[in-house]
């Protein structure tokens, strides 16, 4: 554009958005003698004060141009003495208007034309020169009218897109030549511009030779003289076929990835297959712009498929036609081939053969993908058109995103079929079973609890849903289920945990739990915990603990007990030995052996008590 500005004869600035100089076009270096470089880059007041303000001969003429250029305000027609390069002083009109059009809305372009009396002639428009260069320049170039609307000039390539001459246009008028889709509110609207004097900005759907439509954007404005009058219209056509048609392929594929979110919602919000697959093909219908979509689902023991839900094939019943497998049908090909199949043409298609499915709707162009499976491909989805079509790779990462949405739907529900198969199974075998099973989480406490707890504990399950697994501990076991909770928080099990629990009569209960974390998202949020009922079984180590401190008991008794007989009776030996009376010291010596041999029985006993005592221990520990 900058290049068209320099064929200009008017000395033109172009400010920036931020009121910087931005371009000097050739006239204006040549005629007031400014160098562009000097200038680029250079805020508007200082431009004005050090170049423009000592070359003008009036003293308020300078300010108020400052003024107009420094608060953007459009300005017409204002005259001024300056003096040029040559050191002539000649008479110039100054305008300045922000521009509007892409790229350079929110610019201001200034002119300064040489409107001396004896340049009048010169300075005249000649379009034939200056319009022809700028049209060479822009993709279907520019053109001009006369006020009246008759054309002057129009670009070449322009000419060449409608098939129609210079002579023509000037002759029928260039809108009634051009093949136009909207004609009727096109002219009307050309021939409010030329009755008000307003600006002419309208997209046109230009009809071209080889049948397609070129979407042209032709603006234009009225030029007007010192006093205001319309002395022709000028203008550019500017293609933005590539432009239209980007923007609707942009919005194409806006549309597709929001249909696959909201596919994706559907799924996850429960969606039962059918409804999932319904839902799917009619998406992939809509967005792709084709008539026909279906889903088949892979029956590997008869090699062919089954429809389960289809768009467009009305008269095939959904469930339970069958399709062909193998190479018969674009379905099976598609599952060989592992990736994506698109048909151009199934009329010309050599690969496979066309199932009747297909054939029967005259069906010519398709598109197909796998559907992912767990243990394997689930089945197909595809779309057809009944008109010729070249699919992009777009359209397959379309339709092979609706496909994963419908696998992973099937998965999800797969899963949650067997998740709830295990859950149930899971609580059939709690129900049954003689240990308490319960689940407790962090944010909402015990959610289920096994019918043995009532037998355990004395509590109901209802009694104890949504309480917390601390509120039923002993303080005296406090110390050690902590410790158990804070392996859990690592991520680890617990076995054979022993913690007293409070039956609800107030009595002691002793519980071995074994307690699994439960991990969602990598991070623990509850525990799941068997706990046996130990109570017997630590009465019966309370009882064999005393019997043991018994038993000891009863050999320290044993061993004091014999060395206290045994003193006694060697005193009544020696003072046996003494008496002058052998009859009577001879039945005491009797009744002293008597006496040793009960404490030989008693040594005897001693030592059968430690043997059984030491066999207890062993028995015990095995």
């Amino acid at each position: 554009m900058y290049r068209c500005f320099d064929e200009l004869d008017d000395a033109v600035v172009i400010l920036d958005r931020d009121n910087t100089v931005a371009r000097l076009n050739r006239s204006f270096q040549e005629t007031f003698g400014i160098g562009d470089d000097a200038a680029h880059g250079t805020e508007i007041g200082s431009f004005v004060a050090h170049h423009l303000a000592p070359l003008i001969e009036e003293e308020d003429t300078a300010g108020r141009v400052l003024e107009a250029l420094r608060c953007r305000r459009e300005a017409a027609h204002a005259t001024c003495r300056m003096r040029t390069s040559t050191g002539e002083v000649r008479r110039f009109s100054f305008s300045c208007r922000v521009m509007s059009g892409e790229p350079y809305t929110g610019m201001v372009l200034a002119r300064f034309r040489d409107v001396t009396p004896e340049r009048d002639e010169a300075a005249a428009i000649r379009p034939g020169s200056v319009y022809t260069s700028i049209g060479e320049l822009i993709p279907y170039g520019t053109w001009t009218c006369e006020p009246d609307g008759a054309a002057i000039y129009i670009s070449p390539s322009f000419l060449d897109l409608v098939g129609r001459t210079i002579e023509d246009c000037r002759r029928q008028g260039w809108m009634e030549c051009i093949p136009l889709k909207d004609a009727a509110a096109a002219r009307a609207d050309w021939r409010r511009c030329l009755d008000t004097g307003c600006r002419w900005d309208r997209e046109l759907e230009i009809l071209d030779p080889g049948g397609g439509f070129h979407t042209i954007l032709s603006r234009g404005a009225p030029v007007r003289d010192e006093h205001g009058r319309i002395v022709l219209w000028a203008g550019i056509n500017l293609d933005i076929t590539a432009r239209r048609q980007a923007e609707s392929l942009t919005a194409t594929r806006v549309a597709q990835q929001r249909a696959v979110a909201d596919l994706g919602r559907f799924a996850l919000g429960g969606a039962e297959p059918p409804e999932l697959m319904n839902a799917v093909v009619r998406a992939v219908a809509e967005h792709l712009g084709v008539e026909y979509a279906k889903v088949l689902r892979y029956l590997p023991g008869e090699d062919a498929f089954l429809l389960e839900a289809a768009v467009g094939f009305d008269g095939a019943p959904v469930g339970t036609r069958r399709v062909e497998g193998g190479t018969d049908s674009q379905a099976g090909y598609t599952l060989l081939s592992r990736e994506p199949v698109i048909v151009e043409d199934l009329r010309t298609e050599t690969r496979f053969r066309g199932p009747p499915l297909l054939r029967d709707e005259g069906i010519v162009s398709g598109i197909s993908v796998i559907i992912r499976g767990d243990r394997g491909p689930y089945g197909v989805l595809g779309a057809h058109t009944r008109t010729c079509r070249r699919f992009t790779r777009d359209d397959i990462n379309f339709v092979r995103a609706a496909a994963n949405v419908l696998a992973q739907g099937i998965e999800r529900k797969a899963a949650e079929e067997a998740l709830t198969k295990s859950e149930e199974k899971f609580r059939s075998i709690a129900q049954r079973s003689f240990d308490m099973i319960y689940t407790c989480y962090e944010d909402s406490g015990i959610t289920y609890m096994s019918p043995a707890v009532t037998r355990i504990l004395g509590y109901t399950p209802a009694e104890l849903i949504g309480r917390g697994c601390r509120d039923c501990i002993s303080r005296l076991s406090l110390a050690a289920w902590e410790e158990g909770q804070k392996k859990l928080a690592r991520g680890e099990s617990v076995e054979g945990l022993e913690v007293e629990f409070h039956r609800k009569d107030g009595t002691a209960a002793f519980i071995e739990l074994n307690e699994s974390p439960i991990v969602e998202r990598g991070k623990v949020v509850g525990v799941q915990a068997t706990g046996r009922d130990i109570t017997e079984r630590k009465q019966d180590e309370r009882l064999r603990q005393q019997a043991f401190e018994q038993i000891e008991r009863n050999i320290e008794q044993f061993a004091v007990l014999g060395d206290h007989i045994r003193q006694p009776l060697q005193v009544t030996l020696g003072r046996a030995d003494l008496l002058d009376d052998a009859e009577t010291a001879a039945i005491i010596r009797e009744q002293v052996e008597r006496i040793n041999g009960y404490v030989r029985q008693l040594d005897r006993g001693w030592v059968e008590s430690r043997m059984v005592r030491e066999f207890l221990r062993r028995h015990d520990l095995d």
